[in-house]
């Protein structure tokens, strides 16, 4: 008789399984970031993702969705301004806040990076049924969406709302 895993076992599971989820992701970002220019790594382009996803956004924001050191995050921005993937804007709240929005290049490039990104996921997902595509994509969300995102609150988180929240309204 066949014992059932148990729970400690199937988390396991999980782990290793988005262990190796996240090891796909970082080698094809890496790759896309090579594509876009030889100075760029694959965390730069992470950064430009987000800044593209939840700008306008500052730099403390980047540093609480990614839980990386202001330093690290600086040089990435530094870098992805000097290729003009990103623009930085002074907030009309708050002077001393820059807000982050990628540039109309960065939008071009990244639509070529998420077709190829999506025909990655189509080959490997090309047997799946729609039911178990959308299972996936809802325990996905499901998880996601159970993560402790909460920002910090302060000028740049303040001013960083704001502006996306006046974004959303247009």
């Amino acid at each position: 008789m066949a014992s059932s895993p148990s729970d400690e076992d199937i988390i396991s599971g999980i782990i290793s399984e988005f262990s190796e989820a996240f090891a796909f992701s970082r080698t094809r970002w890496t790759r896309y970031a090579s594509e876009v220019s030889h100075e760029l790594s694959g965390m730069s382009m992470i950064v430009l993702q987000i800044v593209y996803r939840r700008g306008p956004i500052t730099a403390t924001g980047i540093g609480h969705w990614l839980e990386m050191d202001k330093s690290l995050v600086s040089r990435h921005v530094a870098k992805l301004r000097e290729l003009d993937l990103i623009e930085a804007n002074e907030s009309p709240e708050d002077r001393r806040v820059q807000l982050l929005t990628t540039s109309p290049h960065a939008g071009g490039l990244l639509g070529g990076v998420r077709e190829r990104w999506s025909n990655a996921y189509r080959e490997r997902l090309a047997d799946w049924s729609d039911a178990e595509l959308e299972s996936l994509r809802a325990g996905l969300h499901r998880f996601n969406a159970s993560a402790e995102n909460t920002p910090a609150d302060g000028p740049a988180a303040r001013c960083s709302r704001q502006a996306s929240e006046e974004s959303q309204g247009e």
